[in-house]
């Protein structure tokens, strides 16, 4: 489900047959709009649109530009937004469920902006809650790039830059969404064997523009052509409270809408008007005129994104237009005089992000994945979340994964709508610390970019680390309950802690259910901390030394890259299972600190880069430990 600012697109798959889109009132998107009625009832839809021209008060158009606000005043209610935002997902569900007999729903995917961050998705995922047995978070640039990358075939292309999206690991593209309420833009690289395969490199967007302002610049246009012949009457229909004029507003919205949509096609179209004003006649490029200003500066977003990213537009596989507005011709010409880039759209555009959402979430390939690029990832913030009443599967116990998969520590964003920088390019870290409750040793700075063989112990985390992710055991309690100290407090999967003020949230890999952490100014990318979680098929409470002893033989069977091992360590107040982790090549290290309640393990891993990070990154992890709370 792509959850729009104003219509939501939903894609089902039933029993392993290809995907459909599924029509809701007739038509393969539905609005978002709700509608709350005096009784209590949420309208949603057309049929939401539709109450609207009763009293406009308790109409709100674009739940998702409220995400923000905590409550929303509809007419004389005051309704929590993520009540509002279920609203429009529950109608979604139920629409997709008449094609399956009303039978339960065993995926949910929904998609959002790649620079949404924990707490506008966690506000998502509790919008979803009990839709479905298990509910997935994709970044909608990740879900466009899988649905391109999947149709384009390399015998259906000319272009040898478009066939290395299917082919060649490390190929980035760029994604320009231009949605109903918003411009986004993201550069994401292919990574396969993470889920959906691309991670996100760099992030803009412009949360003032989309596809209904560039109704209103036509609707205002429009008053222009015809206002002069009766401007009280024009004021009137655009103004009025009385129920003729908000039904004759209604319409007249609703035609400007399709002259919009007319002139992606011809040159020109009329756009009929009621009495006593004139049909007015609107041309191609009337339109262009009053949207060049906004589609430049979204073209000029692009280009900065591509920057963000360390490269040069030539350098991309392609750039792909999605959402309703990227119809448009003039953006696809912007894109390509500013760019040098031909870019690539399909048919219905509105519908590219979900139908490549369900790709996105399909099973990885068993094999390691190759090793990432040399240009850091920035993370692709895909989440799940399991329904608590469904069962849990089972896993096997393995060492953690360095923090990222091994992407690295992404740079903080700087604000909910701002750009995510992607990270630096040195290589891959290793991680470091020292023993138990002391203080972690500083360690030499990375060296300079060497290509060090690494993909062995990218799945070597997945192999024999097999043990640590899942297989870190064991907390049980702390000494006292301290006052929480200052901080954000971040919530993740089951997991929640406070991160230190100056500390950002920067991503992490989904698969290992990874919060990256790091400091706000920190010049190395080393310097960071990654909270990993991981199911258990025992409960780890009841039978701690199971989990102490899988680990201990599988750390011991690879002596050159753990060491220190101690399953009665305290840090932070707390007794955990602590050992150190050095990577071949690297020079970083890790301090793992593994902790458990119930089926539930996390991992903390202290990353140092040198020894003048060691004070800054200890207290860090020393808060992130001592506040850690696991939801079993």
């Amino acid at each position: 489900m792509d959850f729009g600012t104003s219509s939501t697109c939903v894609v089902a798959a039933l029993n392993g047959r290809p995907p459909q889109v599924v029509v809701v009132d007739g038509q393969p998107l539905m609005s978002s709009a709700v509608y709350a009625a005096a009784d209590g009832t949420l309208f949603v839809g057309q049929e939401a649109d539709r109450q609207a021209a009763m009293d406009p008060s308790r109409y709100e158009p674009n739940p998702k530009r409220r995400i923000d606000e905590g409550e929303l005043l509809l007419g004389d209610r005051v309704l929590r937004v993520t009540d509002v935002v279920r609203a429009v997902l529950e109608r979604a569900v139920t629409e997709a469920r008449r094609l399956a007999s009303n039978a339960e729903v065993g995926l949910l995917v929904l998609t959002h902006p790649a620079d949404w961050g924990a707490v506008r998705t966690r506000l998502l995922r509790q919008a979803a809650s009990g839709l479905a047995r298990e509910v997935t978070l994709v970044p909608e640039p990740v879900a466009a790039a899988v649905f391109h990358a999947a149709t384009f075939a390399p015998e259906e292309i000319n272009s040898d830059r478009t066939v290395e999206i299917s082919n060649r690991p490390g190929a980035t593209l760029a994604v320009l969404d231009l949605g109903g309420g918003t411009v986004d833009v993201s550069v994401v690289s292919r990574v396969p064997g993470h889920r959906g395969g691309f991670q996100v490199l760099a992030t803009r967007g412009d949360p003032s523009f989309g596809g209904a302002d560039v109704d209103q610049l036509l609707l205002e246009h429009v008053g222009s052509l015809v206002s002069s012949a009766d401007p009280d009457a024009w004021r009137q229909l655009v103004e009025g409270r009385e129920l003729t004029d908000r039904r004759r507003r209604r319409v007249l919205r609703q035609d400007v809408r399709g002259a919009k949509e007319t002139l992606s096609r011809h040159a020109y179209t009329d756009v009929p008007m009621p009495p006593p004003f004139a049909d007015a006649h609107v041309t191609r490029e009337d339109l262009e005129r009053l949207v060049a200003a906004p589609l430049g500066r979204a073209v000029e977003l692009t280009c900065a994104a591509i920057e963000e990213a360390e490269l040069r537009p030539k350098q991309l596989s392609a750039i792909f237009l999605v959402g309703g507005s990227s119809r448009i011709p003039m953006i696809s010409r912007l894109v390509h005089e500013r760019t040098g880039v031909v870019p690539t759209t399909l048919d219905q555009p509105e519908t590219v992000v979900a139908r490549g959402a369900l790709l996105a979430v399909q099973k990885a390939p068993a094999s390691p994945p190759p090793r990432v690029p040399a240009r850091q990832l920035a993370d692709q913030r895909t989440e799940v979340v399991r329904n608590p009443n469904a069962p849990r599967p089972g896993f096997s116990p393995r060492p953690p994964t360095p923090p990222g998969g091994f992407s690295g520590p992404a740079v903080p964003r700087q604000a909910p709508q701002g750009v995510r920088r992607p990270p630096p390019r040195p290589p891959r870290p290793a991680h470091h610390g020292s023993g138990p409750g002391s203080p972690p040793r500083g360690i030499p700075a990375p060296p300079t970019r060497k290509k060090p063989k690494l993909p062995w112990i990218i799945g070597g985390a997945v192999v024999l680390a097999v043990a640590a992710v899942t297989g870190l055991v064991v907390v049980l309690t702390a000494d006292g309950e301290p006052e929480p100290p200052p901080g954000k407090v971040v919530a993740q999967y089951h997991y929640q802690f406070t991160a230190p003020q100056d500390w950002t949230q920067t991503g992490g890999s989904p698969d290992l259910r990874e919060t990256l952490i790091k400091p706000d100014d920190a010049q190395q990318q080393f310097d960071s901390v990654s909270v990993q979680e991981h199911p258990l098929s025992y409960d780890a409470s009841a039978d701690p030394r199971r989990l102490v002893s899988e680990l201990r033989s599988q750390i011991e069977a690879a002596p050159a890259q753990y060491s220190g091992f101690n399953p009665e360590a305290s840090y932070a107040g707390r007794k955990v299972v602590f050992y150190h982790q050095v990577l071949p090549g690297q020079t970083a290290s890790i301090d793992w600190y593994a902790l458990a309640q119930g089926n539930v393990q996390v991992n903390v891993g202290c990353v140092y880069a040198n020894e003048n990070a060691r004070d800054r990154v200890n207290a860090a992890c020393t808060q992130v430990i001592r506040t850690l709370n696991i939801s079993a």
